[in-house]
């Protein structure tokens, strides 16, 4: 074993087999590996010292009762322990592979980063519903013309280069949201215009809310949530034209006009897609029996400072407003639509 310097380690595998191993440090850099996974590896060097850590690739290492694990790059500031281990996973893994390797390192003190550059269908209910222990980023490789590998990191809604992405997880930039009964649900307006003819001003309806992975939720249904009220005045200081949060009439709803207070009266869905419709996140307390309705807790991994998350507002509170122009002219409501 030349890269040993003439020094070899006896094992047996967990299927019997016995072999020699390279002392740790000491196999050979790129042994039987992939361009990718060697191009992944040195991004993700680059990445760490550009952070200001010090890193190095193929370091091993055991936990307490004697498990040994293997890290892509291992980290450390300067001066301190180890203590991040990055790893490049190129090759199929299944959910419960990931956790198995990851209770290994934290037995060890050491924190994990994985990019899931395979298939992420290995990975479908981890992605429905992540959690901070497996802070596992799914990771888009390709190669250009010329055969040269790239990547990218996929987090918030952004796409960032590897480098970028590691330098930025180890100087804080990547952050855990989630935590208890915190919820998170879309509420939907309409641009319309009040139907009196002393005013015939712009008014924002709501008229639909939707759990978190897009089923539909009875307006009533949200309005009787822990921080539903504070969020939607919040709503209504930010949108001045927005009416009132609607209360069933019959089989329609009815609000009043922000500007002169006549009740309007509007179907539920009628005109989705005809006006002008705006997308609200806001931050609720999820009941105990919130499971029945679709409603989970919210729980993602974020990038950057807290306003800049999509889809995302604090408990009580709101998030951006998106908004979808105009396709077609609204209808002028009356006092009894329906």
């Amino acid at each position: 074993m030349p890269y040993a310097r003439g020094r070899a380690i006896p094992k047996v595998s967990r299927a019997g087999t016995r072999f020699f191993a390279h002392p740790p440090g000491r196999a050979p850099e790129g042994a039987k590996e992939s361009d990718l996974h060697l191009y992944i590896k040195a991004q993700i060097l680059i990445g760490a010292r550009a952070a200001g850590w010090d890193a190095l690739p193929e370091q091993s290492g055991t936990t307490p009762d004697g498990q040994e694990w293997r890290a892509d790059v291992l980290c450390r500031r300067p001066g301190k322990p180890w203590t991040v281990a990055l790893e490049a996973q190129v090759q199929l893994q299944g959910e419960e592979a990931y956790r198995q390797r990851q209770e290994r390192y934290m037995a060890s003190g050491i924190r994990t980063l994985w990019l899931v550059a395979h298939e992420p269908a290995a990975l479908h209910h981890y992605w429905l519903r992540p959690d901070q222990h497996l802070p596992a980023f799914k990771t888009t490789t390709w190669k250009d013309q010329d055969g040269r590998p790239g990547a990218h990191v996929h987090v918030d809604r952004l796409s960032l280069s590897i480098s970028d992405f590691v330098a930025g997880a180890l100087s804080g930039q990547l952050q855990w949201s989630g935590n208890g009964r915190h919820g998170i649900i879309p509420l939907f307006f309409r641009e319309d215009q009040c139907w009196h003819r002393t005013c015939r001003k712009r008014v924002l309806l709501a008229y639909r809310a939707e759990a978190p992975r897009g089923d539909p939720l009875e307006i009533e249904v949200v309005q009787a949530m822990e921080g539903y009220a504070d969020a939607y005045a919040k709503a209504q200081v930010a949108l001045p034209d927005l009416a009132e949060s609607p209360r069933a009439f019959r089989k329609i709803l009815a609000s009043r006009c922000p500007h002169c207070q006549r009740e309007i009266r509007y179907q539920r869905e009628d005109w989705a897609g005809q006006t002008a419709t705006y997308k609200l996140p806001v931050g609720i307390t999820i009941p105990v029996q919130g499971s029945h309705i679709g409603m989970t807790p919210h729980a993602q991994w974020h990038w950057g400072p807290e306003s800049r998350w999509p889809d995302w507002a604090p408990s009580g509170g709101i998030g951006p407003i998106s908004h979808q122009p105009l396709e077609m002219r609204p209808r002028r409501l009356g006092p009894r639509t329906g």
